[in-house]
């Protein structure tokens, strides 16, 4: 009798610990499922919510490259304008005309050193939404802060990281080129011309949402200045700085014994861009 009660108590143990072991092994598998559903879920969101930055960045691109376009539409055209329509992005638009300070220096890197130009051209900032985006990569142009090539472009179109977000900025560099224009006194005469467009006559802004924008070209000015040279002379270099970042070109000069006869003209073109509302 006692090997009996023996037998049925540790059947009724065994059948105990399989009637808890039931539930424990379902409540397991039931928070084993509820974590993987609820981290499926969380990488889910986080790859929509990235997605949807990165449309956003994409459509932020495409609204800055289409003000581009405009600014190159009415650009050295004195009374033409149009309006761009900005839309919704989730971030900011800043119009800066006291932005990026130009200062043009002309010299033979000897005697003769003359600043030409110094003032700011503005810029248009968008500020990007935090999204994944890589620095210093330009949609447009290039580093260099002047060039002397006809087929190279004026705008700088870039994103970088600005002080508190990641931004996409509109500017200018000026554009150099050298011309022989004759003689005069037995000298060789060089015609220099400097391009710039300036965005400094802007209205200053800084505008969350959907906006428009009025671009127009409101004046191209010329200014003149002459060199005379008693020496032969190769070439004259144009030393630049554009905010902060040095940078020159050398223009071919055709001199003689007697030397040579510089003409410089400076060019610029003022775009101005302003809020006129819906």
């Amino acid at each position: 009798m006692g090997k009996n009660n023996r037998t049925r108590k540790l059947l009724r143990f065994v059948s105990s610990r399989r009637a808890i072991a039931l539930p424990v092994t379902f409540l397991m598998l039931f928070v084993s499922l509820t974590i993987l559903i609820s981290v499926t879920y969380y990488f889910s969101i986080s790859r929509i919510s990235a997605k949807s930055q990165e449309l956003k960045v994409s459509g932020v691109e495409q609204e800055m490259l289409s003000l581009e376009k405009v600014a190159k539409f009415v650009a050295w055209s004195p009374g033409s304008y149009e309006i761009h329509e900005f839309g919704d992005f989730g971030g900011k638009v800043k119009v800066v005309p006291t932005g990026k300070r130009l200062t043009l220096n002309i010299t033979d890197n000897s005697s003769m050193s003359d600043v030409f130009f110094n003032d700011s051209v503005g810029k248009v900032v968008y500020e990007l939404p935090p999204s994944e985006v890589q620095d210093n990569i330009f949609l447009k142009g290039d580093p260099r802060v002047i060039v002397n090539q006809s087929s190279a472009t004026m705008t700088q179109l870039a994103i970088s990281q600005g002080s508190e977000h990641y931004e996409l900025t509109l500017s200018y560099r000026p554009l150099a080129s050298s011309t022989i224009a004759g003689e005069n006194m037995g000298k060789p005469v060089n015609s220099l011309r400097i391009y710039i467009v300036s965005l400094n006559s802007s209205q200053s802004m800084a505008r969350l949402g959907s906006l428009r924008l009025k671009v127009s070209c409101i004046n191209v000015e010329s200014n003149w200045r002459s060199y005379n040279f008693s020496n032969p002379i190769t070439s004259l270099a144009v030393k630049t700085e554009l905010d902060g970042v040095s940078g020159e070109v050398a223009l071919p000069i055709s001199s003689n014994a007697l030397g040579a006869i510089v003409n410089l003209e400076t060019v610029i073109c003022s775009i101005k861009m302003e809020d006129v509302g819906w």
